[in-house]
């Protein structure tokens, strides 16, 4: 995430992406101070997330080895892209990150927290005006004739937020939803089609198979935009295996006669949002396998390692409107909606749309 070597090399990045507040069109409220993060917020960072999340999911969301696995993501960097609000005691109250970090930065993404305690108090209206001017950034490493849109990911149930996100000009143009599985018993043995098998998960020798799979079956996915294969890999790996959710053994590979790998399901000992929840981050088949049960054998199989284990709980997240119907799927192998998040839309730029939005389009 972070390739920073010293004092100096920040002080020049934050004069690179330095934003006017005299210029930004929602002025910071009056007793509150703004300022841009740096890794030793981190504690506080996670202290505002976990009292929103206990606020609004009951959970106490992202540990604080998972925000910082987030923020040292290769390309992400927090002194240029994460901004704060505090009040006079210097207690942070708001926070927005902007994510612009892959080679195609088309869909800068707004992630935004205001305590709960002060929502509707501008707070919200000030970080997204901050955010937007920030995502504006992108436009010198694009070419010109390429859309750029800013896209937001909110929590349904907050409606301070998605408020101030229609007050600035986005819109819901998506949902997506946590799904989870109450386990009671032991879930069903799987059933694999003919000629295909579960292999486990070598490290040493198949992490670039797997990281090519992924890419190849969420071509698929809304939003999709192929970036370079050495970048995407070590960003797929930073992402996927550097905390300590990160197991090996909960990688499962569904491979053919001939042993090449299509399909996977890999999963975390625990989600970002609960540790009593096992989680799976990532499920997809190969086109010329799918409609086979290959991905229910595969959750399947997943589940039935986790009740092993003692977890009776696992979570996953889906697109609301799946290109390949994978809702449908987590609904028949018995997962319930457990909450929804909306995602919102601004274009700054009109142009060119690189990115997949039909099943069509990523066939292209």
């Amino acid at each position: 995430m972070i390739r920073i070597g010293g004092l100096y090399q920040k002080i020049q990045n934050w004069k690179r992406v330095r934003i006017r507040k005299d210029k930004m069109k929602n002025k910071l409220p009056e007793n509150y101070t703004s300022r841009q993060a740096v890794m030793g917020d981190l504690p506080e960072i996670r202290r505002l997330e976990e009292k929103k999340s206990l606020h609004y999911n009951g959970v106490p969301g992202f540990s604080l080895e998972r925000l910082r696995n987030e923020y040292e993501l290769p390309g992400f960097e927090i002194n240029k892209s994460v901004h704060l609000v505090e009040d006079q005691q210097g207690t942070l109250v708001g926070r927005v990150e902007v994510w612009d970090e892959t080679d195609l930065p088309v869909h800068p993404y707004i992630l935004i927290t205001v305590d709960p305690d002060l929502e509707n108090q501008g707070i919200e209206d000030y970080l997204i005006g901050w955010a937007e001017e920030r995502a504006q950034q992108v436009f010198d490493r694009l070419d010109p004739g390429l859309r750029v849109a800013i896209r937001a990911y909110i929590n349904h149930k907050i409606d301070s937020a998605a408020d101030a996100l229609k007050s600035a000009g986005l819109e819901q143009i998506r949902n997506g939803f946590r799904m989870r599985i109450e386990m009671e018993q032991e879930p069903d043995t799987p059933v694999w089609a003919e000629g295909i098998s579960l292999r486990p998960y070598n490290p040493e020798q198949d992490a670039r198979a797997v990281y090519e799979t992924d890419e190849e079956v969420f071509q698929d996915h809304f939003g999709f935009i192929k970036e370079d294969p050495e970048v995407g890999f070590e960003r797929f790996m930073h992402h996927m295996a550097g905390d300590d959710s990160y197991d090996p053994s909960l990688w499962f590979l569904a491979v053919d006669e001939n042993k090449e790998i299509v399909a996977i399901c890999l999963c975390r000992r625990y989600g970002a949002e609960d540790k009593e929840a096992g989680y799976v981050s990532s499920l997809g088949v190969k086109r010329p396998w799918r409609r086979q049960g290959i991905a229910q054998a595969l959750l399947l199989e997943a589940f039935g390692e986790y009740y092993k284990r003692g977890k009776r709980k696992v979570d996953l997240g889906v697109d609301g409107e799946s290109l390949t119907g994978a809702t449908d799927l987590y609904k028949k192998v018995g997962m319930y909606v457990l909450r929804q998040y909306d995602t919102y839309e601004k274009v700054l730029r009109p142009g060119k749309d690189v990115s997949v939005n039909t099943l069509e389009m990523s066939e292209v």
